[in-house]
């Protein structure tokens, strides 16, 4: 193709200007921490939790005393408190010893502020440990999908939230959430200016994490780790705070900065999800994870039909349009490492390499929501499929992205880390098509350039070696042999965790009937004293 030498010229400037604008928002300075909370501590009113009762009551009463006086601190002594939900107020700071364990009931949240009193604002109060080691909340008793949340930040301002672990069960809501509250027809209220930092949680469920921000504004959060779930999650999915921002354009996430943030065995440590919002600047640098989905997710804006936001054909209603983030907005420093112990939903598997397809568990993981699989990608960025600029096409933006690194990933996975297109970067043609292995009717019959098999690791007639262990299908017969030196209990799995075999192998080698099996895919488990081997296979 023959280039013009003025159209070369533009593609130039272009990229020189591209180059100019993301240099300038890198070196964007990280504001000093009295930007974002500048308290003053009246240390001449201090008291001690427990005096007496440990009640949710005498805890209260004493946190609202110190307020009314001009605020003070409060200090939480060590032991083990089971609460109703309190309400933080203005100038109050809160000392925890870290031997504290918080434990209390499914409810919206343990800790509320800006919620009291119609709303008032919280402003100029921290909560904290004595001495910056962490304390506990422990929802570990709860259920699969019961509602917890750690802390609900309302109408606030000027505060330090810190030094804490959250013993999560996979349960619903976020340790720590933000959202937009008030009366209807008033501007909406919502958090800003304060420092969230050294938090961390455990099995997380995938759809929420440690924390949620619907709506946030000059925040800070550093020091932040997850073990499932999204570690700082940067989302505007609620549907009443869509339909307040058709009107209110002040409720939504601006000049939020973020610090070495981390994942491990979850979906993301950061994840960018505008839905229906414009959404403001984010910074958020040294960024790393391990066998998570993707380290940093960077979605696209989109309308729902079910919320009123499109009608049938996908166009806009009711005030509504899809979102965005700022495209001053950095991600950088992001450090990835592979794993096969990631959070990945259905809709996700199909991002994984035909060859890594057996590590996809058979059941959904306890929050009924993700597979536990190999890590998809350092980035998954479908912001920028099909991207012109932004807006062009709906709900694209770029943001500067920065310095990406990664280790142990398939070749099969983009040099560069990304995922930015749902058809191009998936891999069709492996050994199932279906469930939970599932891809939309628009990116069906997509090459991958860097897909270089359709083959798992799958067997049918011919014989599979795993360590000292041979696995293969009589040809012709329906029959499957094991060999082995050792004796186990063999089971296998259809594709939706119902055991159809279970057999008991005491000789060097077994014989399996076949007969009442369909012809699919299968998991064999083998369990012995020493060591357990998953594998999956075709039966025919």
């Amino acid at each position: 193709m023959k280039i013009s030498k003025n159209r070369f010229l533009s593609w130039c400037c272009l990229l020189f200007i591209s180059f100019v604008f993301a240099q300038n928002h890198l070196d964007r300075s990280l504001p000093a921490d009295s930007y974002f909370y500048n308290p003053s501590i009246n240390t001449a009113n201090q008291v001690s939790f427990p005096n007496g009762s440990t009640s949710t009551s005498a805890l209260q009463s004493m946190i609202n005393s110190l307020s009314n006086v001009g605020g003070g601190v409060l200090t939480i002594n060590a032991g083990t408190y089971t609460l109703g939900q309190i309400h933080l107020k203005t100038g109050v700071h809160i000392r925890v010893h870290p031997d504290v364990v918080f434990k209390t009931s499914p409810m919206n949240a343990l800790f509320r502020v800006g919620y009291d009193n119609n709303f008032e604002n919280v402003s100029n109060w921290s909560f904290q440990s004595t001495n910056g080691e962490k304390f506990t909340f422990d929802f570990s008793d709860m259920q699969p999908n019961d509602g917890i949340r750690a802390f609900q930040l309302g109408n606030t301002t000027n505060f330090r939230l810190a030094d804490f672990v959250v013993l999560d069960n996979y349960t619903k809501f976020n340790a720590v959430s933000s959202g937009a509250v008030g009366n209807t027809n008033e501007p909406a209220k919502f958090a800003s200016f304060g420092i969230i930092e050294n938090l961390d949680i455990k099995k997380a469920h995938y759809g929420y994490g440690l924390t949620q921000n619907q709506v946030i504004q000059n925040m800070l959060f550093r020091n932040l780790s997850g073990e499932g779930g999204v570690t700082l999650r940067l989302e505007s999915g609620y549907s009443g705070l869509a339909d307040l921002y058709v009107t209110d354009k002040t409720a939504i996430i601006d000049n939020v900065y973020g610090r070495n943030i981390s994942c491990t065995n979850g979906a993301h440590a950061v994840m960018m999800s505008p839905h229906t919002i414009t959404q403001g600047m984010v910074d958020v640098r040294d960024i790393s994870g391990v066998s998570c989905e993707a380290v940093v997710s960077i979605n696209f804006g989109f309308l729902s039909k079910d919320k009123g936001q499109s009608d049938a054909n996908g166009n806009a209603i009711n005030g509504h349009s899809a979102g965005t983030f700022s495209e001053e907005s950095v991600i950088a420093n992001v450090s990835a490492t592979y794993g096969v112990k990631a959070q990945v939903r259905a809709a996700r598997l199909r991002h994984i390499p035909c060859a890594l397809r057996n590590y996809i568990s058979s059941d959904k993981n306890l929050d009924d929501e993700s597979y536990q699989a190999p890590a998809l990608a350092p980035v998954y960025y479908l912001a920028l499929k099909e991207y012109v600029s932004k807006g062009n096409p709906a709900g694209r933006y770029q943001i500067v992205l920065d310095y990406v690194t990664h280790t142990g990933f398939s070749s099969e996975v983009r040099a560069d880390g990304l995922i930015t297109d749902g058809g191009e970067n998936d891999f069709e043609g492996c050994d199932i098509d279906g469930s939970p292995i599932w891809i939309t009717g628009e990116d069906k019959n997509t090459p991958n350039p860097l897909q270089t098999s359709t083959v798992a690791e799958t067997l049918n007639t011919h014989k599979e070696l795993m360590n000292d262990v041979v696995i293969y299908q009589l040809e012709n017969q329906q029959v499957l042999r094991v060999k082995s030196d050792f004796n186990a209990k063999i089971k296998i799995y259809n594709l939706i965790g119902q055991l159809v075999k279970n057999v008991v192998k005491n000789n060097n080698e077994i014989s399996i009937d076949t007969s009442q099996l369909s012809e699919s895919v299968y998991i064999i488990r083998i369990e012995s004293e020493n060591k357990i081997i998953t594998k999956k296979i075709i039966i025919k």
